[in-house]
């Protein structure tokens, strides 16, 4: 599978952003463990946050691979998180730059790269007659 330049410097920037993204859903649900011996909620929501990051770094190193199908996994993935967050957005459950930036900014930024890698794949060359010349 030959690639334009373009086409693979953007599928490793949003591999590389996904990594960022796992990284810090890995960090958040690890900072989660030590209150579940308090409150057991919190050990659902730390192992969900954990296998999802899991997810999201596997994702990501298919994504560089070139599998059609992490890219499609991907942005139903960040459309989900940020479809989370514009319904935590008003209700005033993030507050201050860094979460607008991991919770918005970041998916954004991943969708955008996504969209603009999709459309510049040359068209994959199917079988066709045999030349006879």
């Amino acid at each position: 599978m030959k690639q334009t330049p373009s086409t693979s410097s953007a599928f490793e920037i949003a591999g590389v952003l996904v990594v960022v993204q796992a990284s810090l859903s890995l960090v958040a649900g690890l900072s989660a463990l030590p209150f579940a011996i308090v409150e057991p909620g919190f050990r659902v929501l730390g192992v969900a946050t954990i296998a999802t990051a899991i997810g999201m770094y596997w994702l990501a190193r298919n994504l560089r691979r070139g599998r059609r199908w992490a890219w499609r996994w991907l942005v139903s993935l960040e459309v989900l998180s940020l479809m989370m967050t514009l319904v935590l957005l008003p209700i005033g459950a993030m507050r201050g730059p860094v979460p607008l930036l991991v919770n918005v900014a970041l998916p954004t930024s991943v969708l955008v790269l996504l969209a603009s890698a999709s459309g510049d794949r040359p068209a994959q060359p199917g079988p066709g007659p045999a030349d006879p010349a």
